[in-house]
């Protein structure tokens, strides 16, 4: 026999109100169906933004640091996040032949800003996170440019393929994410999706676009925003994504978070740059 989760019944109330049949299975011949009913919350995004400022101030300001300099610099970026973009340092990866295969180039060069480490800390790969005072996790994804026709792994051809003619036919279409619908618990992916959206953004210097998806699973509530751009078959992709869990923070907390930070995680995408024209 399957039980249900029975957290999954408490979904967060911000996004609006829907009434949503969600099938719990409880063995292979028994089904039951439950409502969830939700309310429209307004968001304040200064008071928002300033609280985090002063959280990260102060969690800043606990820290030991090298010289007062250094400090100095910190508490700036707590104010303004973007100063850990001008603090940040350049880098350039110079990708050996074998490297820059996997992304389907014979040389490859890699540039892009890594934020200054008073607010993010360098993980696997090129991924950046953040943790709040509130255990608010943001993470930084530069995932990469893929030009389709060298790539030698059939697989990952055929589904960059796949994106790359689903992004030149309708890109807008594409990236609003027609498989997930609002207000509907999916199954196969075990979320409940709140909310989507779509805006034009700079990926890696490419005209593009943010797809952002706002949902919850039974641990998380998150808002995970999806960057793409193509040109001359090359896909490029990267993300960022702002996560909690359920009964510690809110979709305010993680809208309080994404406001303060997202022009610093933007403009890193945006300025990260490939030779997509090799």
């Amino acid at each position: 026999m399957v039980f249900s989760n029975p957290g999954f019944s408490q979904y967060s109330t911000y996004y609006g109100t829907y009434n949503v049949n969600k099938n719990i299975q409880l063995n292979a011949n028994i089904n039951t169906t439950s409502n969830i009913n939700k309310t429209i919350t307004t968001i304040d995004y200064g008071s928002l933004a300033l609280a985090n400022a002063e959280r990260e101030k102060t969690r800043l300001q606990s820290l030991q640091y090298a010289n007062d300099i250094e400090r100095q610099r910190a508490l700036e970026i707590a104010s303004d996040p973007m100063k850990a973009f001008d603090y940040g340092f350049d880098n350039l990866w110079q990708l050996k032949s074998k490297e820059a295969k996997a992304y389907g180039f014979d040389k490859l060069s890699w540039y892009h800003k890594v934020p200054h480490q008073s607010l993010f800390i360098k993980t696997t790969g090129y991924n950046y996170r953040n943790v709040s005072e509130k255990n608010i996790i943001t993470e930084i994804e530069l995932i990469g440019a893929y030009k389709i026709e060298s790539l030698s792994d059939k697989q990952q051809k055929a589904f960059m393929l796949k994106l790359y003619e689903k992004l030149l036919e309708n890109p807008e279409q594409f990236s609003k994410f027609p498989d997930d619908t609002v207000g509907i618990f999916s199954n196969d992916k075990k979320m409940f999706l709140h909310k989507k959206d779509l805006k034009k953004a700079s990926v890696f210097g490419i005209d593009g676009f943010k797809a952002t998806k706002i949902y919850e699973d039974d641990y998380q509530l998150v808002i995970k925003d999806n960057f793409y751009a193509s040109v001359n078959g090359i896909v490029l992709i990267a993300g960022v994504r702002y996560k909690g869990e359920k009964g510690e923070v809110t979709f305010e907390d993680l809208e309080g978070r994404r406001y303060y930070l997202k022009r610093l995680c933007e403009q890193i995408i945006a300025t990260s740059s490939f030779p997509v024209n090799k």
